[in-house]
């Protein structure tokens, strides 16, 4: 007799994810480089991070992204984009969310150094 009970299907959404991503809080700027294109970096994490833009971003490709932190630290780093899909600001408007995953050849260090700079807390600042 063949079993018939349902499968769970694969889990979604973060439960997904190798590693825990961080909401920069603006901490980190980013420009995708081929397209001269300031992003919005709204979280990272040790395996990728994911934009903001007005207008849809392709998929699939590997392309150099800056990222520059509120202190002037400055990172070019290559990433793949995984997934573009629309979404809603705060305000109200609507933009595009795209999942960029980092290239296997990207230093851990400068990785390291990224989410340093957007989960550290400077006191000063305070």
């Amino acid at each position: 007799m063949a079993n018939t009970t349902p499968q769970a299907s694969p889990p979604r959404g973060r439960e997904r994810r190798r590693h825990p991503r961080f909401p920069t809080h603006n901490r980190v700027l980013g420009t995708l480089l081929v397209h001269k294109l300031p992003v919005r970096i709204r979280d990272i994490s040790l395996g990728g991070f994911s934009v903001e833009t007005t207008q849809p971003l392709g998929t699939g490709g590997t392309e150099p992204v800056r990222f520059t932190a509120i202190d002037d630290w400055s990172a070019v780093l290559e990433a793949r984009s995984i997934d573009c899909r629309p979404s809603i600001s705060s305000d109200g408007l609507p933009l595009f969310v795209t999942g960029y995953a980092f290239s296997p050849d990207v230093s851990s260090d400068d990785v390291a150094t990224l989410l340093q700079k957007v989960t550290s807390v400077d006191l000063r600042e305070a």
